[in-house]
């Protein structure tokens, strides 16, 4: 990015995104928040996330989060941009992306000792299966 109101706002724009595919998917709602600075992804500005909460144990997880790095890794690697008056600047940087932890969290909210229930937009044809063990007469 070009300015630091623009990496700002893909963040937010990330954070939206991570919180529609939870809510709206996975049937998991989350709360948007901040990082405290010891929390905060090492060389970041700032660290946004969305948590959960993981009924069976009562706590919380995080479930994603997007680093607004600002120019201090454009700074030690010398990532610049021209603009269009020629000018070379220094490149606003973020740091985001999707992953297999919300597998496991959709597991961890939606499963339990009974076995696990998949929300409809992840598993739109749903089965249930019932053991049924052999009665005595079968067994020898």
């Amino acid at each position: 990015h070009a300015t630091r109101e623009g990496a700002e706002q893909e963040v937010a724009e990330a954070l939206e995104v991570y919180k529609n595919i939870y809510e709206d998917v996975l049937a998991i709602p989350v709360i948007p928040g901040r990082k405290t600075q010891k929390e905060k992804f090492a060389g970041a500005l700032y660290t946004s996330t969305i948590e959960a909460f993981v009924p069976c144990t009562g706590r919380g997880i995080q479930a994603a989060t997007a680093h607004c790095l600002g120019q201090n890794f454009a700074r030690i690697y010398n990532v610049e941009y021209e603009d269009q008056d020629g000018r070379r600047s220094l490149v606003w940087q973020n740091s985001w992306g999707f992953t297999t932890r919300a597998i496991g969290i959709m597991i961890l909210v939606h499963g339990d000792d009974n076995g696990l229930i998949l929300p409809p937009p992840v598993a739109p044809v749903q089965a249930i299966v019932v053991p049924i063990p052999p009665s005595k007469a079968y067994v020898k």
